[in-house]
C-alpha cells in the first residue's frame, strides 16, 4: 500500500488489523504455542504443536525472522514455566483463556509489540465493543505498515490522549461522524469537521499548510471564514481522488 490510498482505505487497514486482534482475543482458549505465535504477530497454523519455520503475520505480511525468534523465546519461557510448576507438583494447563495467557506474560515478564497492542485493546473494555473504537497503538501500527498517516490520524486523533485519563478518553471515544447535510452547496468549517469526526483545528492546520484539506479547497469569505464545497467533501468521503487547484487565498 502507498500514500495514494484514500482516507477510507487507510481507515480500513486499521480496522482490518483491529478485527484480527479482536478475533483472536474472543477465542475461548489459546494453546500456549498459539499464544506465543499470536503475541509475536503470527497467525498460528491449525493444530500447531511447534513454532513453524515460516508464517503469515497478523497484519498480512510474511512473518520475518524477528517475529519467529520472538515466538521461540516466548515458547521457551513457557517451557521454563512448566518446569517450575512441575517442581511444585502443579500440572500446567494445555489450554488457557487469552486473558490468562496475557496475565502469564505479565508475570514473567514478556514484552512484544503485539502484546502492547493487546493490552491497549483490553484497556478499552466494553466501550470498545459499543462504539468500535480502534485503540491508538493499533492505528499507529497500521499507519507504519501501510505508510498512510494524515487523514487517519486526524479521524482517530480524538483517542490520542487515551493514556491521560479515563473520563477524558470515554468522552472523546463517543465522537461519531455527522452525516453531510442535505441540499447544501457548502459546509462551514465546524460542519466539515463534524462530518469527518475531527476537531476544527485539524482542518485549519492543514488548510494553513496546504491551502486545502486533502484536496478539498474551501471558499474564503470576506470575513475570513471558510466554506467547504459539499461536492468535494462527498468525493473525499467516497474515497475518490480529489484534485485541487493551486492555492490562492485572495
Amino acid at each position: 500500500m502507498t500514500d495514494d490510498l484514500s482516507p477510507q482505505e487507510r481507515i480500513a487497514a486499521s480496522r482490518q488489523l483491529y478485527a484480527v486482534l479482536r478475533q483472536y482475543l474472543q477465542r475461548p482458549t489459546w494453546t500456549p504455542i498459539e499464544g506465543a505465535l499470536i503475541l509475536s504477530g503470527i497467525h498460528p497454523p491449525p493444530n500447531c504443536t511447534e513454532i513453524p519455520a515460516s508464517g503469515t503475520g497478523l497484519d498480512g505480511r510474511i512473518a520475518g525472522a524477528d517475529r519467529l525468534s520472538e515466538a521461540r523465546r516466548i515458547w521457551e519461557k513457557w517451557g521454563w514455566h512448566c518446569e517450575d510448576e512441575l517442581k511444585d507438583g502443579v500440572v500446567t494447563p494445555t489450554e488457557l483463556s487469552p486473558y490468562e495467557f496475557l496475565r502469564w506474560c505479565e508475570d514473567w515478564p514478556i514484552e512484544t509489540e503485539w502484546l502492547l497492542l493487546y493490552r491497549n485493546l483490553l484497556g478499552y473494555g466494553r466501550d470498545a465493543g459499543q462504539v468500535d473504537v480502534i485503540p491508538l497503538p493499533v492505528v499507529e501500527y497500521a499507519i507504519r505498515t501501510t505508510k498512510a498517516a494524515d487523514v487517519l490520524m486526524d479521524q482517530l486523533g480524538m483517542i490520542a490522549s487515551a493514556d491521560e485519563g479515563g473520563e477524558k478518553k470515554k468522552k472523546s471515544s463517543r465522537r461519531s461522524p455527522m452525516p453531510v447535510p442535505m441540499n447544501r452547496d457548502f459546509l462551514t468549517t465546524e460542519e466539515f469537521a463534524a462530518v469527518l469526526a475531527i476537531e476544527p483545528q485539524s482542518l485549519h492546520k492543514r488548510y494553513s499548510a496546504t491551502g486545502s484539506y486533502h484536496g478539498v479547497r474551501p471558499r474564503k469569505l470576506p470575513n475570513g471564514r471558510l466554506h467547504w464545497p459539499v461536492e468535494r467533501v462527498n468525493a473525499l468521503l467516497n474515497g475518490q481522488l480529489v484534485s485541487s487547484p493551486e492555492r490562492n487565498d485572495d
